[in-house]
């Protein structure tokens, strides 16, 4: 079978997988979730593995393993209880601290997708000007006001409370992750950019409407995990597919 084949078999797979997932989430259907929910990762991981066209290099191996991670990060939140009566799934017991647990992968996917934005990046614009710094305001606009706005709440929760020191540097190196990805400007292809960037951006508000509806929040929206995983899938697929352009189509 020609690579492809195997890339256009990945996106089919991929797509209906997600389909099922979004709409297992529309309807509350977590049984069903437990089965399509960990099997986004792998699809996607598989596709951006298929999908290259160029030798094996250490910005594809850090890719991976954020996907590794990330994959990690959801199965640690699928675990975790939504609500007080929310204490198992398929006989697995859910615990509180499996939010923690996915909060530490989702910041080691961050930090490797802040070090995969360093790499793909063009040599010959290695010593170009930074951007201006004003660029980056907005960025820490929106981390100081999602912090105002989950903090209080999450700080008064005796149950989630604990949460709180990693939620503030988590949310910082989330927010890094998109600004890093806005210093590619330039340094990439135009389409390799705005793939990767708008990818970020969509993690950012994903995440965002995890803490607002599992950390601010008495109890999350009814639709909350739909756009959660919508946005999630969304932003993962734009990353990978931002960076296979610049991979496969340098010099």
């Amino acid at each position: 079978m020609s690579t492809l084949s195997k890339v256009r078999i990945v996106q089919i797979i991929l797509v209906v997988c997600s389909l099922v997932e979004f709409y297992a989430e529309f309807i509350h259907q977590r049984e069903l979730v437990f089965f399509t929910k960990p099997l986004l990762l792998p699809l996607i991981a598989a596709y951006f593995y298929y999908s290259r066209t160029k030798a094996w290099t250490a910005l594809d191996s850090t890719m991976m393993v954020a996907f590794l991670f990330s994959w990690f990060g959801d199965i640690s939140l699928m675990l975790t209880p939504e609500t007080p009566s929310d204490t198992s799934l398929m006989g697995i017991p859910k615990n509180k601290y499996f939010f923690l647990a996915g909060l530490g992968s989702f910041f080691v996917t961050q930090l490797l997708f802040i070090r995969a934005y360093s790499k793909a990046e063009w040599a010959t614009t290695s010593g170009k000007a930074p951007l201006p710094k004003i660029y980056f305001a907005p960025f820490i606009f929106y981390w100081i006001a999602i912090l105002s706005y989950v903090l209080p709440p999450l700080r008064a929760n005796v149950e989630k409370q604990s949460a709180t020191i990693p939620v503030i540097f988590y949310a910082a190196v989330l927010i890094s992750m998109a600004a890093v990805a806005l210093t590619r400007f330039g340094k990439t292809s135009n389409k390799s950019f705005w793939l990767t960037f708008i990818g970020a951006c969509i993690f950012v508000i994903s995440d965002t409407l995890i803490a607002i509806n599992f950390l601010a929040l008495p109890e999350p929206g009814y639709y909350a995990g739909f756009f959660i995983i919508t946005t999630y899938v969304v932003a993962e697929y734009l990353i990978a597919e931002g960076i296979l352009q610049h991979q496969n189509n340098q010099a």
